[in-house]
């Protein structure tokens, strides 16, 4: 255990992996379509769910300056953007609440799916990192049982692929 990484571990998913199952075939089943984005029409002009969060850190399209206030802000007290459907709501939308128990599910590599005690469903998108081309997509951030934020990078880590390597936080 001496060479134990923990932020590989992590970073490779196999916490996750073994804790939270993927149901995205029953939540299609219940009605939720996926085929716009997990949460839908994506971001504000296309680029992301946290494609705001970029702009404050780093300028609209990267154009600077570069705001450490703001890329601590977002690593430190990360919170995964949302949508939340209750009961009325999932009738609105003729979706049926979905045949899981109370906790937290994965969603593919798209994000999770929370069922509350109270039947809610809340459903999180996973930030990505990406190039500008749109190549190469790594998660910045992924979720554990409880419903925590862990971070996929360290601090400096993050910072480097966002500033010096100009990737994007989508």
């Amino acid at each position: 255990m001496d060479n134990f990484d923990l932020r590989k571990y992590l970073a490779e998913g196999k916490l996750l992996k073994e804790e939270l199952r993927d149901v995205e075939d029953i939540l299609v089943k219940a009605g939720f379509r996926f085929d716009d984005g997990i949460l839908g029409g994506i971001g504000s002009g296309g680029a992301g769910y946290y494609d705001m969060a970029n702009d404050k850190i780093y300028g609209y399209n990267q154009s600077g300056p570069w705001n450490e206030e703001e890329f601590n802000k977002f690593y430190d007290n990360f919170e995964f953007n949302s949508n939340l459907y209750d009961r009325e709501d999932l009738e609105d939308l003729e979706i049926s609440q979905p045949q899981l128990e109370k906790g937290i599910y994965a969603v593919e590599d798209m994000g999770y799916v929370e069922i509350h005690s109270n039947g809610d469903v809340e459903i999180y998108a996973t930030p990505q990192l990406s190039d500008e081309e749109g190549r190469e997509f790594l998660p910045a951030f992924k979720m554990d049982a409880n419903g925590k934020p862990i971070p996929q990078f360290s601090k400096d880590e993050m910072r480097k692929m966002l500033k010096d390597d100009m990737m994007y936080i989508l």
